[in-house]
């Protein structure tokens, strides 16, 4: 019983440097604070030619396959909600600039 309880006391950390003690004690930070400016618009831009990307499929394909307006469609609406999406984060990343 003792060996037992002597590898579980090495196995394990004070509570001083768990992750419970590390997120009680750090300042509040949002996932927002960590993206760069230049990431958010590097994913806009590929938005944008996703967005391009399915409307010249679905100007030029989808009328002869159910597959390719299928596609278009798909494309268009994710770039869609990318877009709107990474602009508001944008928007928020923005705002939130230290002055």
């Amino acid at each position: 019983m003792g060996a037992r309880l002597s590898r579980f006391r090495q196995n394990t950390t004070p509570f001083s440097e768990s992750l419970a003690f590390s997120l009680v004690t750090r300042p509040y930070k949002t996932t927002i604070g960590a993206i760069t400016t230049r990431r958010i618009l590097y994913w806009l831009a590929a938005m944008v030619v996703l967005l391009v990307g399915g409307t010249i499929i679905g100007l030029i394909w989808a009328d002869t396959s159910d597959v390719a307006g299928a596609f278009a469609g798909v494309t268009n609406i994710v770039s869609g909600v990318g877009i709107v999406l990474l602009l508001i984060a944008l928007a928020v990343k923005r705002r939130r600039r230290p002055s």
